[in-house]
């Protein structure tokens, strides 16, 4: 069984490989006469959707209904923070939400070769998590472009669990919500740890549940702080439930 998971894993990554190659080159073509964020958006779900199919994963989206109708329609902007314990926790995010979120990622992620190329395209934001002016001027500029109307996707805790156990938030997702006064919407994510952890390349076959929560809304709470021990403990029983 192992073997046969070894195989399988080996050459669905050479075919997504090879796939995401001809559709970040497609992407780069149409983003000529599209704009960037409209040939990603165009090309890359596509791309995730039979990406994941090679793998043998089924995304499922669960509480989606239950949300202001402002936020589905994109008239509200929404900072939508989920838990992250696998690499593919941001593609399934991209292929499952409807109203198209802009990843927050750290800055580094921009120079890696055809990733950060599409990144790039989808007008990712892109964040300094150095402490001090940098650090500042980056949410200060993605606060910004949330406040233009655009739903962002953050993973607050900085990095994959190894895990798959809830590793403390860290303050920048919540630091954002103060400054553009856009709410926090938990997105538990079950089947990540499962489907690829940290340090491992063989993927297994499965669900890849997404539930959403109730926004948090940052003028309910006395500051950014008490904001982010709600969301967390929040996040931590949505967890627990699945």
């Amino acid at each position: 069984m192992t073997g046969r998971k070894a195989i399988r894993s080996l050459f669905a990554w050479l075919y997504a490989a090879l796939l995401m190659a001809l559709y970040v080159s497609s992407a780069v073509v149409a983003a000529i006469f599209l704009g960037g964020r409209r040939a990603f958006w165009l090309l890359a779900p596509k791309y995730f959707e039979r990406a994941a199919k090679a793998f043998g994963i089924t995304p499922i989206l669960e509480g989606w209904e239950s949300l202001p109708e402002a936020i589905k329609s994109g008239q509200q902007p929404a900072i939508f923070i989920a838990n992250h314990a696998s690499l593919f926790d941001p593609p399934m995010i991209i292929v499952s939400l409807p109203c198209k979120p802009v990843l927050i990622a750290k800055k580094g992620l921009a120079w890696m070769p055809i990733v950060g190329q599409a990144m790039m395209l989808a007008e990712f934001i892109f964040v300094d998590r150095h402490k001090g002016a940098k650090s500042a001027a980056s949410i200060k500029a993605a606060a910004q472009k949330i406040r233009n109307g655009i739903s962002v996707a953050y993973f607050p805790e900085g990095t994959r669990s190894t895990t798959g156990r809830l590793r403390p938030f860290k303050k920048g997702a919540f630091a954002l919500a103060a400054e553009s006064g856009a709410p926090i919407v938990p997105l538990a994510i079950v089947g990540g740890h499962r489907t690829l952890p940290k340090g491992e390349w063989r993927v297994c076959p499965g669900e890849y549940r997404m539930t959403v929560g109730k926004p948090l809304w940052p003028q309910d709470f006395s500051d950014a702080g008490t904001l982010r021990r709600h969301a967390e403990v929040r996040m931590r029983e949505m967890l627990n439930e699945q």
